[in-house]
């Protein structure tokens, strides 16, 4: 089966929710469209009325005012209280989750699981700045703010998309663009202190979860990590995940998936074939079978190297036609 990353560059809602309907109807995903509205931006749409948090639409601008300490106190209570309606993202600034949700209907016979998406804490943390421009990862009190209302934006979505749908299943991304910087000098944190701080956001959620990297990375981190999928940027980075064989091992062991992102999220699109893709699909499966022959014949599902938002709509429109294209010579074969 195939799905997608989340972000189009599409500004119609319903057209690109018309996408997402015609190329993956059995994991269909609600669309993120940030050209349509800032608010849509992937460090903006999940942090609506977080404490401190300033979002700028006039100037295109969010970060963190650190010397602000309004709603904190009732941020924690509805926290500790679980009041999920105080964390909910709305159709403002999600105006695909809410119009996919209207008109699933037209494709639930064949809907198995259903696809969201949030930004991830540990890119969250190094992409949203304070007011003095440094990432909000390295201050302790504002960082626990931003990664609970991760945790709760993401039950908070669950729950909504659940009360209308009770017997599909649902899976949650968490886009970590970041995690290609993990070990770079421009990055001090630990590998024990990425897999806790990701945990504090999995940890207790009703679905499903996965971890989306579009390019390279410490794939033993990932591992490491309480989540169901890991999703990667198979097209140019195909073997990379293969070689920490102890941690994907054991990864696999605990019925963990990779989902292999084949179709590039490039210009790349306009100049590769389905054939060229079925190969390195072919290419993932015998590295998968090389580490666990069991894994290989699990119920895998393929998406794009990365969300298709920072592309032009022809070359979206390609890559989702690639999409489905391979998706089928899979089924034929």
């Amino acid at each position: 089966m195939v799905t997608g990353i989340g972000s189009l560059p599409f500004t119609d809602v319903d057209e690109a929710i018309d996408r997402v309907f015609a190329v993956c109807p059995e994991i269909p995903v609600w669309p993120q469209l940030p050209r349509r509205s800032f608010l849509e931006d992937m460090y903006v749409q999940c942090m609506e009325q977080v404490p401190g948090v300033v979002i700028d639409e006039a100037e295109k601008r969010v970060y963190v005012d650190t010397g602000s300490t309004a709603g904190i106190e009732t941020f924690y209570e509805n926290v500790g209280a679980g009041r999920l309606e105080a964390f909910s993202i709305s159709e403002q600034a999600a105006p695909g989750l809410y119009r996919f949700l209207e008109r699933l209907p037209e494709i639930e016979e064949r809907v198995q699981v259903i696809k969201g998406q949030l930004t991830g804490p540990f890119t969250m943390g190094l992409g949203l700045k304070d007011e003095k421009g440094q990432p909000i990862l390295y201050n302790d009190a504002y960082f626990d703010i931003i990664k609970k209302a991760l945790h709760m934006k993401a039950r908070w979505m669950i729950s909504f998309i659940r009360e209308r749908f009770p017997n599909k299943k649902i899976l949650v991304f968490f886009d970590e663009p970041f995690m290609v910087s993990f070990g770079s000098a421009y990055v001090s944190i630990s590998k024990d202190d990425v897999v806790s701080l990701m945990n504090d956001v999995f940890s207790g959620l009703d679905a499903m979860t996965g971890v989306h990297c579009c390019g390279n990375t410490d794939w033993s981190v990932l591992y490491r990590v309480d989540t169901d999928v890991i999703n990667y940027d198979a097209f140019n980075f195909l073997d990379t995940v293969f070689y920490y064989r102890e941690e994907l091992t054991a990864f696999l062991g605990r019925g963990g998936i990779l989902a292999p992102g084949i179709v590039p999220s490039s210009e790349a699109v306009l100049s590769c074939s389905v054939e060229d893709l079925h190969r390195l699909w072919l290419r993932f499966g015998e590295q998968v079978a090389g580490i666990d022959r069991n894994a290989a014949w699990r119920d895998w599902f393929v998406t794009p190297s990365c969300g298709l938002g920072s592309l032009s709509e022809e070359q979206a429109e390609r890559a989702l036609e690639l999409l489905a294209a391979l998706d089928q010579s899979i089924r034929r074969e």
